[in-house]
């Protein structure tokens, strides 16, 4: 009885202990990322709802999740809380600390949200700016064409 007590602590101080640890490198590699455009002109959108679809040959996964998404020339990057930063691209920049790159080619405007989908289509986004003190008009103009 006392080993099944042992056993069952050390099972969840090691979880503790690995999503701390998680926590913490992402929190890093987002401030590495964030050191690195200071310089650029780039426009930050903090806490926005997103929507993430994703095709494959075995199935489909869904995700919600709130997220500060940066505007770049014609970069897009989501910034989750405990999520590794996703890229969206239409070129081959390179940027540190970004775990996942993803190539789009359309992007369409969708009331408040904004619709971006790859070329094949087996990953849509969407950006709900709904209630948000942010002009989609003149970034949808200006920035992401």
């Amino acid at each position: 009885m006392n080993n099944l007590f042992f056993f069952i602590g050390g099972f969840l101080l090691l979880w503790i202990a690995t999503n701390t640890a998680i926590y913490f490198y992402l929190k890093y590699k987002r401030k590495l990322f964030f050191e690195y455009i200071k310089d650029k002109k780039y426009t930050l959108v903090p806490n926005i709802e997103t929507e993430i679809e994703g095709y494959s040959k075995f199935g489909s996964k869904i995700s919600y999740r709130k997220a500060d998404i940066i505007f770049l020339e014609e970069n897009i990057f989501l910034c989750s809380f405990n999520k590794p930063i996703i890229q969206l691209t239409k070129n081959q920049d390179f940027f540190p600390n970004i775990h996942y790159k993803y190539t789009y080619n359309s992007k369409t405007r969708l009331e408040d949200r904004l619709e971006i989908k790859n070329t094949d289509e087996s990953l849509k986004i969407y950006l709900n700016f709904k209630n948000k003190n942010f002009d989609l008009d003149q970034l949808f103009n200006n920035q992401i064409q």
